[in-house]
This record gives C-alpha cells, sequence and structure tokens, in this order.
C-alpha cells in the first residue's frame, strides 16, 4: 500500500484508543465524540496506525467501516489493555479517597493496648474499603519492619537513631506512669516518688529497651537505685501482671485508659518524665495519602485522649 511505513513499528497509546474507540463505535464521528475530538483528528490519528502497521485495519463496503481480521484480532487484545486501564483508574481513584487499597502499620507494644484499636475504629468509620495490617513490635523490631517496606509507617514513643535513615514526626506526648492494682497501699496517692515503690513488687523492663532507659531515669531517682523484683519487655505483659494483682509497673501512659480502671489506676510520677510520640516513616518512602489520613485520625484520638490522672 503506497504510503505504507517501510517497516512495522508499535503503536502509540492514543493509537491504540483512537482503534478501539472505532471498532467500538463502527464509525470515525462516534469515535470522535466518544474522545472529545474532531473526526478529522480520528482519521488521521487511523490513518498513521496503519502507516506504522503496514497493513489496513478497517475497508470501507457500501459507505461503512469494516474492520479487517486483523483488526479483529487485534480488538480482542485491546479489550484487555483497557480493561487493565479502567482497573488503574479505578485504583488511583479509590487510593485518593481512601477507599480502597491496603495500609500497613506498626506499633510499639504500648500503644496496642487501646491507642491504635481506637484509631483503626475511627479510621474504617470514614473508610471501610481499607484493608488494614496492624503489628505491635518491639522498638529493634520495628525499626529494621520500616527499613525493609514491611510496613508504611510506624507509631513509636522513642526518636529513631540519627542515623538510622528513618524519618520522625512527633504528633503527642505521653509520660511515664505507675499502674497500680486496686485495693494497693498505693493506689490512694495522686503522685509516685521512685521511694514510694520500696518494700512493694515492682514490674520492669529490660535495661536495653527503649522503655527500659526511660524507666531508669525514674527508679535512679532517689534515694538509692530500684531494681525490678519482675522483668519484662513491653507494656502489655506490665499490665497483664497488674490486673492479676502481683506488683506495680511503671507504663507508657497511653498503655492506660479509664476504662481499665476496675482493675488498676495509673498514678503519674514524681517527677513527671513527658516522651514524644513519634510517628516513623523510611526516609526515602514518604507517606502515602492513606497513611496521613490515618495520622489525622491518631492525632485526634491522642488530642481527645483523657488525661488519666495527671
Amino acid at each position: 500500500m503506497a504510503g505504507l511505513h517501510p517497516q512495522g513499528a508499535a503503536l502509540s497509546l492514543r493509537q491504540i484508543e483512537v482503534f478501539h474507540a472505532v471498532m467500538l463505535t463502527g464509525s470515525l464521528s462516534e469515535a470522535g465524540r466518544m474522545l472529545f475530538v474532531t473526526q478529522p483528528a480520528v482519521s488521521r490519528i487511523l490513518a498513521s496506525a496503519e502507516n506504522r502497521l503496514r497493513y489496513p485495519l478497517f475497508e470501507r463496503i457500501k459507505g461503512r467501516l469494516q474492520p479487517t481480521p486483523e483488526a479483529r484480532r487485534l480488538f480482542a487484545e485491546s479489550e484487555q489493555i483497557f480493561d487493565h486501564v479502567n482497573r488503574f483508574n479505578t485504583l488511583a481513584t479509590g487510593l485518593g479517597s481512601g477507599a480502597t487499597g491496603t495500609l500497613s502499620l506498626v506499633s510499639s507494644p504500648s500503644f496496642s493496648e487501646w491507642l491504635i484499636p481506637r484509631t483503626i475504629q475511627r479510621f474504617r468509620e470514614k473508610h471501610p474499603g481499607t484493608a488494614i495490617r496492624y503489628r505491635p513490635l518491639a522498638f529493634d523490631i520495628l525499626l529494621p519492619h520500616l527499613l525493609l517496606g514491611h510496613a508504611d509507617f510506624g507509631i513509636a514513643s522513642m526518636s529513631p537513631p540519627a542515623n538510622a535513615n528513618v524519618a520522625a514526626e512527633e504528633i503527642g506526648e505521653g509520660w511515664l506512669g505507675c499502674a497500680i492494682p486496686r485495693g494497693h497501699p498505693l493506689a490512694a496517692r495522686s503522685r509516685i516518688r521512685a521511694d514510694d515503690l520500696r518494700g512493694h513488687l515492682l514490674i520492669g523492663y529490660e535495661a536495653e529497651t527503649p522503655f527500659g532507659r526511660l524507666a531508669a531515669r525514674f527508679m535512679n531517682s532517689g534515694a538509692s537505685p530500684l531494681q525490678p523484683d519482675i522483668e519484662i519487655r513491653a507494656t502489655p505483659e506490665a499490665l497483664a501482671l497488674v490486673r492479676q494483682g502481683v506488683g506495680v509497673a511503671l507504663i507508657e501512659s497511653f498503655g492506660y485508659h479509664p476504662d481499665f480502671q476496675r482493675d488498676f489506676v495509673l498514678r503519674p510520677t514524681d517527677p513527671v518524665l513527658p516522651h514524644k510520640i513519634q510517628l516513623l516513616h523510611a526516609a526515602n518512602s514518604p507517606l502515602s495519602t492513606t497513611a496521613r489520613r490515618f495520622a489525622t485520625a491518631l492525632r485526634q484520638v491522642i488530642k481527645e485522649a483523657p488525661a488519666a490522672g495527671r
């Protein structure tokens, strides 16, 4: 055919789109209306596609366009292309609105008692189509989890090391508290000093853990350093022991909620030891729109959190 490209060449996405539209509508003018372009524009793009392919896609028979056998085979392939395009657009729209997709997060175990569950509940009320994967992890496991891409972001009560390649954003503040079983002699006190704990069974943390280092500041603030009678790694373990009346424990303030007061009370330490709540993510992986919406819900839950006696 005169004027055809000397060698077959790949079609552009625009040429495939025009071909697909002509196949669907059966005419150049209807394809133009479908694509919001003029009929001459459709004709030019279709002619350039045939020129690239070096064979005709349509024949005009009695004034109507009739697809060639080659065009019918290509149309079956183009249907799959546009099915994927439609799925792409559905996903892209859903990710922007929070109506679809998966959100993966991790947190320090102390936030698994109620803070993260309450935030997930609030987030899901607005974005029920978003699946959530949540894992409470110790800080030394949480950071590698983020860096390896196993989670979109994490919530922790400690800042990452300066060279950890992890971005950190302060989203709230917690403080060190003393969880005391109901009926315990210390439950009547409004604040707890280190020396008040002498003679009482103390549940503490491994010294090398981040929360263990924070707790050590309080335990060393009395006349002489305190040593825990029972050593654990995380707040949920400490609270399980406190609920059984085993002893008192130092915990992160967001490990407690007034709904828990039937089992134990939380008293602030003297001196008060605050700490920042950090939202962490890999420095080379910015937060998605969905993750930012979750962070907004989390900030609101933190803001509304009861003072728990502080």
